[in-house]
Order: C-alpha cells, then structure tokens, then sequence
C-alpha cells in the first residue's frame, strides 16, 4: 500500500514523514495538508517557501502560548515547529554548505526542539559527546531518577538530525520506562552543518566514545544498553555492534546489509531525467559523503558493507523489514539477519498492516510496540 500525499512521489514520502511523528506531537494533520496542497511537484523551493511558513506560524503560536504561561500549549506546537523546520530545510541541497537559508532554518528547528523540551515536564540534558576534536550533538531523555535503568542510545540515518530521533525513538523509550540517549554522527545535523563532518563506512568510531559518554550519566545500567540506527542507520548501527562490545542489544531500523548491493538500483536509467528521489539523493551524497556522480556514490557506497562483519555482531539483534521499502530492497534485512551469528529476529512490516513504507512511517507505534517489545524482553528483564 503506497500513501498518497502529492503528486511528486517523493514529496508524498516526505510529508508522510511529518504527519508520522503525530501521535508524538511532532504535527497535526490537517494543517499539513493544507501547506501542502499548492507546493508544486519538483519545485523545491515551493516546499522550502510553504513549510517555512508553516513552522514560523507554528513557532509564534508556541511563543504566544508560552508567554500566556501555557506550558503544555507551548511544548506541542514547539514540537511541531521543529519537525516543520527541519521538513522546511529537507530540499535545500543544490549547494547547502552555501546557501544562506540552510544553517538558520535549521538553528530555529533546533531551538524550538529544545524550548519544547524547556515546557515539558520531562527530565533532560544537552550532552556534547567529544569525537576528533569536536562535539557531537546529543539529548539524554531519563525516564525516571538515578536508579539504573536500561538506555537505548539512537541515533538517524542519511538525512536525519538528533532533533528528528525524538519523535522516531525517544518519546516512545520514555513511554515504556527506557533512558534514551540520543545522538549525531558525522554527516548528520549540526556535525555536518556546523564541522563539515562526513559520514564513515566504520561507525564504531562513532559509538564508542557515545557508549563512553553514556555510562558516565546517571541512570544508566551499564549492563543493559541497547543501541538502534534509523534508515541508514540500519547499517551503521549493525557495523558499530560488531566491534562495540559492551551493547546488550542492537536495533536495525531497517536493516542493510550492503549498499554497494542497492547502488545500481538507485540510479536513473541511462539518458533518463533522474526522479526528485534520485535528484535529491545525489545532491545529499554531494554534501554528507563528497561524491560528485553516481560512479563516485556506488563506489562510496560499495564501503558501506557488512559481508564478513556481522558474524562479529555478539549481542541480540533485531532486524526490521518494509515489504514496500522505496529505498532498499526487501533482501537487504533478509540477507543481514541470515549472516548474524547471533541472537537474532526479522520482523516484516507489511502492507495489510500499512506499515510497508521505508522506516515504516505511518505506522510508527506498531514498529514501537514490536520494537519495544522485543527489547524488553531481550534486555530491560536482565
């Protein structure tokens, strides 16, 4: 079952992102579909211009909320502001290191996260994570005091932001009594906006001074953390499991075995005018992995492999799967959780359950509930 949102295939995926994060306040329905409905397809700045809008207007309202001293008014619509923000910026990737829009819009969707935050009753911390002589951004979620608990730490994928985790892992942790440290790697939010930072087939450099800085928080039982990668993050949380030993469970949200595998896939048919997908997903790659073309992104991509690794993975692994992934084919969580040598499951997300889109958006508290489930079971009864 394929949602429906605009004609642009891609801006119909795009939106059904943002209306996914609802039930965690991060949008309201209809008032994205009336900010979409005159964007026209393939016109990116028309994406960037109505969202924009969407997320001032949202953002004023909190501010107006939040000023009459009502909280919770003002922690909503600061949630959905910054979700709008960061949906605003999305499309910004012709030249994004230059051009002037990107890093602002992205600042305010930060600050409105963090306001939202500031309103909630929630307890919480910016951490700075050290990593090659720069800080990687971070929030520490605690679902209760000091007494250990199980973490999940997570972290995104080839498009995410630590922000946009909340939504997607963070609030539902919370929900069922997990700490949850979230967290950005290079090529990810601030490090690549801020630092220039580029992405790393060899993530484990990533999540060990993360696991590093995690057990230096209170609340954290050291003997029960699990982690969990969102899109991309399929294969780097898997890659960083296999060498990063003190992980009590791993999460492939969805799983990839090998993107040297999906490369072709990916790419226009020759002398075919590439799709607003695979516009998008070369002017990305220009500026998170530095390839120019889609000879160069194949061969980045051919690093970004698990064969021979993930037998290394010791801990239990859960691998998610979308029959009707658009990105990756549905062999890619089937051939990562055949390899695993490990305590393992492959759960299918399928179209009769209307959680068959990549990442399983629409149907995010299913994916919570089996997820969670799972690592309840695997770890938190430890």
């Amino acid at each position: 079952m394929e949602f429906r949102f605009h004609d642009d295939h891609a801006f119909s995926y795009e939106i059904l992102r943002a209306v996914a994060y609802t039930p965690y306040d991060g949008a309201d329905l209809g008032e994205v579909l009336a900010t979409t409905a005159v964007i026209r397809a393939g016109d990116w700045d028309s994406w960037y211009e109505r969202w924009h809008a969407l997320a001032a207007r949202t953002e004023e309202t909190a501010e107006r909320a939040a000023k009459a001293g009502h909280r919770e008014s003002a922690r909503s619509a600061y949630l959905r502001a910054s979700n709008y923000y960061r949906t605003a910026e999305f499309y910004l990737r012709d030249d994004p290191a230059g051009d002037p829009r990107v890093l602002p819009v992205f600042e305010r969707g930060v600050d409105c996260f963090r306001r939202a935050l500031d309103s909630s009753a929630l307890n919480w911390r910016r951490v700075r994570i050290p990593y090659e002589g720069v800080e990687l951004e971070g929030y520490y979620l605690q679902a209760g005091g000091d007494e250990p608990r199980p973490t999940l730490l997570a972290h995104g994928g080839f498009d995410s932001t630590v922000e946009e985790m909340y939504f997607s892992a963070g609030a539902a942790a919370l929900r069922r009594g997990w700490n949850c440290l979230l967290f950005e790697g290079p090529g990810q939010g601030a490090a690549v906006r801020r630092h220039g930072l580029r992405f790393r087939p060899d993530w484990e450099a990533v999540v060990t001074p993360v696991v590093d800085h995690a057990l230096t928080l209170p609340g954290v039982d050291p003997d029960r953390i699990a982690l969990l990668g969102m899109s991309l993050g399929g294969y780097l949380a898997p890659r960083a499991a296999a060498f990063e030993h003190r992980l009590a469970a791993c999460v492939a949200f969805d799983g990839i075995h090998d993107l040297g595998g999906v490369a072709q896939g990916l790419a226009p048919a020759a002398g075919a005018q590439p799709s607003s997908d695979q516009r998008w997903l070369l002017a990305n790659a220009r500026w998170t992995l530095g390839t120019s073309d889609w000879d160069e992104l194949a061969a980045v991509f051919a690093e970004y492999d698990l064969t021979g690794i993930a037998p290394a993975i010791t801990c239990p692994t859960l691998v998610c799967d979308a029959e009707s992934d658009k990105f990756f084919p549905s062999s890619q969580p089937r051939q990562l959780h055949d390899e695993l040598t490990c305590e393992k499951e492959l759960i299918s997300f399928t179209a009769d359950e209307g959680a068959d889109e990549h990442c399983h958006m629409g149907a995010l508290t299913l994916f919570h509930q089996r997820a969670f489930d799972w690592l309840d079971e695997v770890v938190a009864g430890r």
